[in-house]
């Protein structure tokens, strides 16, 4: 079996397993941004909150937070860690907003895609996953962000092997359809969180067993 027919029962076994599949939460580009900044390096629950709290106690815009300084914002998001780190980031990302699009983040999905993931990358703590993330879930386009969930199961699988993200993300792009990234990338983070563990993997109960590299050694080697 090629790796395009194995993929696709993947595909077709997950939308089995996962059947509910997640939808952004903010539709704003630049809180999506901000959230996702919080986000790096920490649980979703932590980064959940500290969004929250900054919410609660600012107008999350390019525009008020670009006035702030580091020390307004520290005790917000100190849930999510490196709070002296991504404050200073946040508000550099604020000013960069303003300076480059006018606070409007709007303005860079009119882009072709390339273009696009450039200009958000151009932007100081703005990684490829940052970017990734909201021109798929604010922007549209057909693309998958790549979590280091998705790292572990596209390994184990055997798509893509090691931690490269423009490999990882394009050996995703190239096997699935293109209107299915959007909910495969939550089913593939769904599936790392719950079953592909980092340590003590459920293989035996993964829907996608028979079809993993590294399942199938667990499996066999279980057997013997």
């Amino acid at each position: 079996m090629d790796d395009k027919a194995k993929m696709s029962e993947i595909v077709r076994l997950l939308e089995q397993a996962f059947e509910t599949t997640q939808t952004p939460w903010l539709d704003d580009p630049f809180q999506v941004l901000i959230a996702t900044v919080l986000s790096q390096n920490t649980s979703d629950r932590n980064s959940h909150r500290a969004f929250i709290n900054l919410k609660e106690r600012f107008d999350v815009t390019p525009q008020i937070l670009s006035i702030l300084k580091p020390e307004n914002l520290r005790a917000a998001i100190a849930v999510a860690g490196m709070s002296e780190v991504r404050s200073r980031r946040i508000i550099d990302i604020a000013k960069e907003v303003l300076r480059r699009f006018d606070g409007d983040l709007d303005r860079v999905f009119i882009f072709p895609l390339e273009d696009a993931r450039g200009a958000l990358m151009e932007m100081e703590g703005v990684g490829p996953k940052t970017a990734d993330i909201l021109l798929s879930f604010v922007g549209g386009f057909n693309i998958m962000p790549v979590d280091t969930n998705i790292f572990r199961v596209v390994d184990r699988i055997g798509f893509a092997k090691g931690r490269n993200y423009e490999r990882t993300r394009g050996a995703l792009e190239r096997l699935i359809p293109p209107e299915k990234l959007r909910s495969m990338h939550f089913r593939f983070i769904k599936l790392g969180r719950e079953v592909c563990k980092p340590r003590n993997p459920l293989c035996p109960i993964c829907p996608v067993n028979h079809y993993c590299e590294y399942g199938l050694k667990r499996l066999e080697k279980k057997e013997t």
